[in-house]
């Protein structure tokens, strides 16, 4: 039996991880090619299965995902996301979350913007609501409570749940609870994950939210419903989401605006699916749409922090707006982690336009990682906090321009596997929808 030495370990970094990961690289991305977000797929990206290169085009791992793919995307039953909401009102609560007298005083929330992305390819999606003070304890008891709300016919049974918040864990860790021949590489992970579920389950008794959230995938894959997570968004690393360890659970990766794989996917080697993952808020008559979309997402919202934002920096020199990271960043000793630096950005970091590559290093992220090399590719300046990336156009000036197509009305960009995982019926429906400007169906919409 494993020893329990490492749950203290795991459970006191799960909530900081958690949220690096679902909400790091909210922000920016590539000008979309034939295969953007926007138009699902292109006709090189047919499904097909098998492990291949960033550039390869397949995006199912197994016969199996694929079938789970199709199924879940064919049923009239509702898609049911699990997150956190402040324009859709949640399956599992009473109160309106807006006023319904002023619409334009919406904000959209992450849970949001992943329930209308599930809703532009699925006929029926369903908002849930999660405990917004996200950690293992937490998500553990409300995956129960979701799955207690369906046995008691509280919820339709769904075609599928979606969970953009990730669970993650150090594989390094998980090898810490394995005698020193059965640990496991991330090459091996998905061929061993139930040993690496079991090691985590084994940690400690009942109360183990890891037993917690088996018991509650299982109950879920036994009913028929399949689970599509966000892989996570801090490659390379070793950190795995958890939930996708549980059978009936595929992880999620993105494919970037140029049909690539995505290099700050986590664990690529355990992602069921690759589907894109960029849509880019833009402007609409009556609130806003997705990527140019000619559906009408979010009646009544504005955007208008982001627009504040585009409207003071766009068209200024660089050198003019962009203002230079405290010193304080020196004093902290190398091994100081994402936390204590996070800590230190809230106290001295005042509100402006940065480098990219020197706000990023603020924050703790080595230049290695994928999330760094992908938010300098958007553009060389971040704004603080909103972490907002401006890029610099032909005339040297401050541009915001994920599209690329040099029109206003771009408003915010958000490319993570976040929003991969809601977008998993992109292959079969993708191009019907945009096509026929179907309206998001979204369970509590305004």
């Amino acid at each position: 039996m494993a020893n329990g030495s490492g749950i203290g370990k795991l459970l006191s970094t799960l909530a900081v991880l958690a949220c690096a990961l679902v909400f790091q690289g909210g922000e920016g991305g590539m000008a979309p090619g034939p295969a953007s977000a926007a138009d699902g797929y292109g006709p090189d990206m047919a499904p097909r299965w098998g492990a291949g290169s960033l550039a390869d085009p397949r995006q199912f791992a197994s016969m199996e995902a694929e079938a789970a793919v199709a199924g879940a995307c064919a049923s009239s039953a509702p898609f049911v996301v699990l997150d956190t909401f402040r324009y859709y009102r949640p399956a599992n609560l009473d109160d309106d979350l807006t006023d319904p007298d002023h619409p334009e005083a919406a904000r959209v929330g992450h849970g949001d913007l992943v329930a209308a992305i599930a809703g532009r390819t699925h006929g029926r999606v369903m908002a849930y609501q999660i405990d917004p003070v996200f950690n293992a304890v937490t998500l553990a008891r409300d995956m129960a409570r979701l799955v207690a709300d369906i046995e008691a016919g509280r919820l339709e049974r769904p075609a599928a749940v979606i969970s953009s918040i990730v669970l993650p864990v150090d594989l390094d860790d998980v090898n810490g609870q394995l005698p020193a021949a059965e640990r496991i590489s991330p090459r091996d992970l998905a061929r061993r994950k139930a040993r690496a579920l079991d090691a985590l389950v084994e940690i400690a008794g009942g109360e183990n939210p890891y037993r917690i959230v088996r018991d509650a995938m299982a109950s879920l894959r036994a009913r028929g419903v399949p689970v599509f997570v966000a892989a996570g968004n801090t490659a390379p690393d070793r950190l795995v989401n958890m939930l996708a360890l549980n059978e009936g659970v595929y992880a999620i990766g993105a494919l970037g605006a140029d049909g690539r794989r995505a290099e700050y996917t986590s664990m690529p080697d355990m992602v069921s699916v690759w589907t894109p993952g960029q849509f880019v808020v833009t402007e609409t008559e009556g609130g806003v749409s997705l990527n140019r979309g000619r559906e009408l997402v979010f009646r009544g919202s504005a955007f208008t922090e982001e627009r504040a934002l585009i409207d003071r920096y766009v068209g200024r020199l660089p050198a003019e707006a962009a203002i230079a990271t405290p010193d304080v960043l020196a004093a902290l000793p190398p091994e100081a982690g994402r936390r204590v630096r996070l800590g230190f950005a809230r106290k001295f970091l005042q509100e402006g336009l940065y480098r990219t590559a020197d706000l990023l290093a603020f924050y703790g992220y080595p230049a290695t990682s994928g999330h760094v090399r992908r938010s300098l590719q958007q553009g060389a300046y971040m704004h603080y906090p909103s972490d907002m990336i401006f890029s610099v156009d032909g005339r040297g000036r401050l541009a915001f321009d994920p599209l690329g197509d040099g029109r206003p009305g771009q408003l915010a960009v958000n490319d993570a596997t976040s929003f991969a995982a809601p977008n998993v019926c992109a292959s079969v429906t993708a191009a019907t929808m945009v096509a026929s400007g179907a309206p998001v169906q979204v369970v509590g919409a305004r």
